[in-house]
């Protein structure tokens, strides 16, 4: 189902240029708590940026599984209804947590709660710990293959865009099957976008066939693997990039004041065994005029959004300036 878009032409070569304007997202989770991430999203609403977003999962993932983590489907429900204009969303919601009839239900109500601000970005699942757990799959049966959480993927995918558009529906798959599922009040938006989050062949291939975009995630040569192959399904579908809706994440931007700082900073890079060959040209560092280049090469693939995490920071105060440091350099150039 079409959604609204911005006018593109159609399949174009992923070198060729654009002249849409590329928005932004920030990434909430280098704030600490709660307050700390309202005071961060509010923030970014100030500073125009296109949405804010969560990570969803229960525990944290820098090692330490007992650092706080704030469930993201309740905190991004308070953010929401404490900002105004900013979109909200999650970098991906994690498909196994929820049943997806529930999901639906929970989409619509969170889309009315703010005003039709959710966007919707749903990934399959890969944190093994959390399957485990949280006894995700029940009875102990721990994470399923990759194979079947792609499966259920594609039901919940199917699912929930019924859901999100039928006040009843009713639905017969392996995984799931619903009997006059009632959702209303239906979300404020209509039609309502739901993106996948996708790298995969076959995830691409059902992102391509059943969802209304994809987020491509990682540095510029992931970026361009993955939506190489999501450009040539759309292709076979006779679907066009006006039909979809591009984002991504870069989760580590290092935006370095001047050209010393940069160079500084490779260096280190250099003594921990970093590549810095494909960092300089691939990963999301360098200067403003550098990361300027390297989004509008983001651009020429096809991107709409990219939700980004602005580094270095230590404290609160510091991610806000960078935020505004990157809005001023980067994105009004952009």
């Amino acid at each position: 189902m079409p959604i609204y878009f911005q006018s593109r032409p159609p399949l174009f070569k992923l070198d060729n240029p654009r002249s849409t304007i590329m928005k932004f997202g920030v990434y909430l989770r280098g704030a600490e708590t709660y307050e700390e991430m309202l005071e961060l999203a509010r923030a970014a609403e100030a500073l125009d940026y296109f949405g804010i977003f969560l990570n969803d999962h229960v525990e944290g993932l820098s090692g330490d599984r007992k650092e706080p983590y704030w469930e993201a489907w309740t905190t991004m429900t308070g953010i929401g209804v404490e900002t105004e204009k900013i979109r909200v969303g999650h970098i991906t919601l994690f498909n196994s947590l929820r049943n997806p009839a529930y999901l639906a239900k929970s989409v619509a109500t969170l889309d009315q709660m703010t005003g039709g601000r959710y966007e919707f970005i749903l990934g399959a699942g890969w944190n093994e710990p959390e399957y485990k757990g949280y006894d995700l799959m029940e009875k102990g049966r721990g994470m399923p293959s990759a194979g079947e959480r792609v499966s259920r993927l594609k039901e919940s995918v199917e699912i929930v865009k019924g859901m999100l558009h039928n006040e009843v529906f009713n639905y017969d798959g392996r995984f799931w099957k619903l009997k006059d599922a009632v959702n209303v009040p239906q979300p404020v938006r209509s039609p309502f976008r739901l993106s996948v989050g996708a790298r995969q062949p076959r995830m691409i291939r059902i992102t391509a066939t059943y969802a209304d975009g994809i987020n491509a995630s990682g540095n510029l040569e992931n970026v361009k693997r993955i939506l190489t192959e999501y450009h040539k399904n759309l292709e076979k579908l006779d679907k066009t990039v006006d039909d979809v809706f591009i984002s991504g994440f870069a989760p580590s931007v290092y935006l370095m004041k001047n050209e010393d700082e940069y160079e500084a900073t490779l260096r280190k890079w250099r003594e921990s065994g970093t590549d810095i060959t494909s960092a300089r040209e691939y990963d999301f560092i360098g200067t403003p005029e550098i990361l300027v280049e390297k989004w509008r090469r983001v651009m020429d693939m096809g991107m709409d959004m990219s939700v980004i995490n602005v580094k270095p920071f230590k404290t609160l105060e510091e991610n806000k300036e960078m935020l505004a440091f990157f809005k001023d350099q980067v994105a009004s150039q952009l």
